[in-house]
């Protein structure tokens, strides 16, 4: 059975439905990935966005130190990012304490 919930929205205001996707993408965490996921996929960004922030031999290092270390998959999005990967790497792997039910040790990140 196909759902009418297309033909029930077809007339609403661009306010309105950005106040439905809004609601919806709040209810949990889940909900608001596939909101971003969508709003990624559609919506276009300018091509200065990519050229002179994501590309960027200078920004690229400072939005790569922010994820994780396991994130391995970035480093084959491009040239800049691979680089931006490899120079950032040593200054997220750092030493951090273990702590719990008679751990207190050391451990790489």
């Amino acid at each position: 059975m196909a759902h009418r919930i297309g033909a029930r929205v077809a007339g609403l205001s661009p306010a309105q439905l950005c106040a439905i996707i809004e609601a919806q993408a709040g209810a949990s965490a889940a909900a608001l990935r596939v909101a971003e996921e969508h709003a990624a996929r559609l919506v276009q960004q300018p091509e200065w966005v990519l050229s002179e922030v994501l590309l960027s031999p200078d920004l690229a290092p400072h939005i790569l130190a922010q994820l994780p270390t396991e994130a391995h998959a970035v480093k084959g999005t491009c040239r800049a990012w691979r680089h931006g990967w490899k120079e950032t790497l040593k200054k997220r792997e750092r030493p951090r304490l273990a702590s719990g039910a008679g751990l207190n040790r050391l451990y790489w990140v």
